[in-house]
């Protein structure tokens, strides 16, 4: 993973959790998430969506690679690529039924991200589901294991015994800015987007700012940031230089999205003056130049997509 500059590591920018068709579901046709199968369609769980859901499994359950069945269908936003999304959890040895892991039924606080490199199988199971969907998932417990610890494990063929992960998914946000295009500024750097929203910038042949700029690349309609929200965020630094190098980017470490609490004493001023009263939706580049308290010579630029706000 690149180090980041001071200013992104002390706003904690990095503390993240780990295309498919419009009408696409698990298993079906034009969607990659594995289908159901013997191992997931065994699984039954009575309850209220988003309660701790009664879970039966006639043990012991094995696998030989991950498999999804829709327990509720659900009818919200689709998950594709990119998709940072709110769900709620509880995972269970298929060898003996019991509870091994949970998430809280309260209110879940960190947003996984579909398609992220260093999601998992459980996380790739996500993709092509929809909000308001209860899945049962059957991953090989072999293959679950080493993909936590940051090695994705290759498929053998075997059968191996599974884990089952009853899952709620709650809410999804943007993949990408999806605002309307602004017209560029003089003297600022340019920003064109890749397909899946990734930026690419472009620095001017021009001396550096010296004080901080803030400039709109695309215009969002969501709802507006405020001080107290925790805003999610995908993110490109650059340094200002004539080949410029990229000091961090989610984009390229893991995929992931990422938040920021807007409300942290720890948050750089300049970041939350650019961020706060944004709109969802909204791509944003921030110029900062060294200051005093950076303790760096260099000036970054800094391109958010504002994804959604917890």
């Amino acid at each position: 993973m690149r180090k980041l500059p001071a200013l992104i590591v002390v706003a904690g920018l990095l503390a993240t959790l780990t295309a498919c068709s419009t009408s696409a579901a698990p298993g079906s046709a034009g969607c990659t998430t594995p289908a159901s199968g013997d191992a997931s369609s065994v699984v039954t769980a009575t309850g209220a969506f988003g309660s701790k859901p009664t879970v039966k499994i006639p043990t012991p359950v094995n696998t030989k690679h991950t498999e999804v069945s829709t327990l509720i269908q659900g009818h919200g936003q689709i998950l594709t690529d990119g998709t940072p999304s709110l769900i709620k959890y509880t995972i269970y040895s298929g060898k003996t039924g019991k509870e091994v892991s949970s998430s809280s039924y309260s209110k879940p606080t960190t947003p996984i991200t579909v398609g992220a490199t260093k999601g998992g199988p459980l996380v790739d199971a996500l993709e092509c589901s929809q909000v308001g969907s209860r899945l049962a998932v059957a991953v090989k417990a072999s293959e679950l294991t080493t993909s936590t610890s940051g090695t994705a494990a290759k498929p053998n063929g075997k059968s191996g015994p599974a884990y089952i992960a009853v899952i709620d998914v709650v809410k999804a946000f943007l993949p990408k800015a999806d605002g309307a295009l602004q017209a560029g500024v003089n003297n600022m750097p340019a920003v064109v987007t890749a397909a899946n929203g990734a930026p690419g910038i472009s620095i001017p042949d021009t001396a550096a700012p010296k004080a901080e700029k803030v400039q709109v690349v695309r215009k969002g309609s969501g709802a507006t940031l405020t001080a107290k929200d925790t805003a999610i965020v995908q993110f490109t630094a650059v340094d200002w230089a004539s080949a410029p190098t990229v000091q961090g980017s989610t984009w390229t470490d893991g995929d992931a999205a990422t938040t920021v609490a807007l409300s942290s004493k720890t948050l750089p001023s300049s970041i939350k003056k650019a961020l706060v009263g944004q709109k969802v939706g909204s791509q944003v580049m921030v110029v900062v130049p060294p200051t005093a308290s950076s303790g760096s010579a260099t000036t970054y630029v800094y391109v958010f997509d504002v994804l959604g706000a917890l």
